[in-house]
């Protein structure tokens, strides 16, 4: 974790917690990762989460839905959007994944 950490609203901590399981369950099922690591900023006006993988990476343009039910992807860019947040995938075969959620923080927290 960096910088000094605020109170979040609930549906802010159930997204980022629910995020951050996606992202570590997708670098279990497909990443072949030897490493992970999530980070979590509180900014001045954002909260941010990184979870970042050494596994065999992918091509994000490529990526089709889940055959075993999964929601993956599409549902973590939902949940920071519903936010008012972004959601962004930096990934390439063969380099590791990394997964980024910037959350707006609201007013007074």
């Amino acid at each position: 974790m960096s910088g000094t950490p605020v109170e979040l609203p609930t549906p802010y901590e159930v997204a980022l917690l629910r995020i951050a399981q996606s992202a570590l369950a997708n670098t279990v099922r497909h990443a072949s990762a030897s490493r992970a690591e999530i980070t979590l900023s509180f900014m001045d006006a954002s909260v941010t989460l990184d979870v970042v993988d050494d596994g065999q990476g992918f091509d994000p343009v490529s990526v089709r839905p889940s055959s075993d039910g999964g929601f993956g992807l599409p549902a973590m860019r939902s949940r920071a959007e519903s936010l008012g947040g972004t959601f962004t995938v930096e990934a390439a075969p063969g380099q590791g994944t990394a997964v980024a959620v910037s959350l707006p923080l609201p007013a007074g927290a």
